[in-house]
């Protein structure tokens, strides 16, 4: 799930009843101000108890649309329903009905939002058509810029809404980890930050921060040196609790990892799933989240990120598991340094189970971990 705990408001399951509740306020109070609310009287009860039920629902319906896609297109269609018996191409339920292209866009970013608005568009005109009221009498009343409004803007809505979203996670979450990074007079901010990514003995990194005055007093330095040191321990206690049962699933288990390092670190950190889930061995699905766990703590450590992705692709015989993050980057351009690291070790231990590791910098900056695990 999207988001943390730092910004409730900004998770997928609240965007989508918040969109869906504050159209339906503002389609309420501008038919009250027109005049025609008694007409529309019974639509918007209807859809106001849809509203309810979405509220109540919204977290279990926002896991269930991760994995069946056909759930946000019977969405869809339930909004080109509400347009055909509203009005048609001059419903004023327009902006309600495009809350069915939230969801889209905020489990499979701009291009779920972008493809599901092309679908509404399509299935708007033909429904309206089938009914007698096709594209030809728009342009004919209103001309061609009102048909191109209608059909381009369920497109850049669902494009541009979660790209919006994303950036203001990404903003608040960068300021509260600013907020709560601690501060000492003339020391560095963080002392890790000399530390290459996926650290390594007796390796100098090529962009080191300069060091600690010479001045400083010795015991301002151990104090920074422990609280830095405390840090990190605390928050791998925190990744590497146990999960509540060792038969849990591979996605609820990501999505609980994700919670936890959110919740400690502030970064902001979401789970998408691609493909049709399929069931992962138990061993596989050990080694998969035991490498999140690994990547997610170098995330913290060493890529001063603002946020993290973990991405899960099914096909018919595998599943890969993508940690990305829009950090530092790879100091000196690979992982594989002198000495045995956990990415290393987990390289080893994937390849034995027939899986294969690969560590690169993302374009435009950061680092993905992607692991290959066959199903069987």
């Amino acid at each position: 799930m999207r988001g943390n705990r730092s910004t409730p408001w900004l998770t997928d399951h609240v965007i989508l009843f918040g969109y869906r509740w504050l159209s339906w306020c503002a389609t309420a109070v501008f038919l009250l101000l027109e005049g025609r609310l008694v007409g529309y009287l019974p639509l918007l009860v209807v859809t106001g108890m849809l509203n309810i039920l979405v509220t109540m629902y919204a977290q279990p319906y926002t896991r269930i649309a991760q994995h069946s896609f056909w759930v946000m297109g019977i969405d869809v269609l339930y909004a080109v329903a509400v347009l055909m018996v509203s009005g048609g191409w001059s419903s004023p339920f327009i902006f309600y009905a495009y809350s069915s292209l939230v969801l889209p866009g905020l489990l499979f970013s701009w291009r779920g939002g972008v493809m599901a608005g092309l679908d509404f568009a399509a299935l708007t005109a033909a429904a309206l058509w089938a009914i007698g009221e096709s594209p030809a009498d728009l342009v004919t009343e209103s001309g061609w810029p009102s048909l191109a409004r209608m059909m381009a803007g369920p497109v850049l809505f669902g494009g541009l809404l979660p790209v919006l979203v994303e950036l203001l996670r990404r903003g608040l979450a960068q300021r509260e980890s600013r907020r709560r990074m601690p501060t000492l007079p003339h020391l560095e901010r963080d002392i890790g930050a000399d530390a290459p990514r996926f650290t390594a003995v007796g390796r100098t990194p090529s962009r080191a921060r300069p060091s600690l005055p010479d001045d400083a007093p010795l015991a301002i330095q151990a104090t920074k040196i422990r609280a830095t040191e405390q840090s990190v321990e605390d928050l791998r206690r925190v990744i590497f609790t146990p999960l509540p049962s060792l038969d849990m699933d591979f996605a609820p288990a990501l999505d609980l990892l994700v919670l936890r390092f959110g919740q400690h670190t502030g970064v902001s950190a979401r789970v998408t799933l691609l493909g049709r889930t399929r069931v992962v061995s138990p061993i596989h699905r050990g080694l998969l989240v035991r490498l999140a766990q690994e990547s997610l703590l170098n995330v913290q450590q060493h890529a001063h990120a603002g946020s993290a992705v973990l991405t899960v692709r099914y096909d018919s015989s595998s599943v890969a598991l993508l940690i990305q993050d829009d950090g530092v980057g790879l100091l000196d351009g690979t992982h594989e340094r002198p000495g045995l690291h956990a990415l290393r070790a987990m390289q080893y231990r994937l390849a034995e189970f027939g899986g294969r590791l690969d560590v690169f910098e993302t374009e435009g900056g950061g680092v993905t971990v992607r692991a290959t695990m066959p199903l069987e």
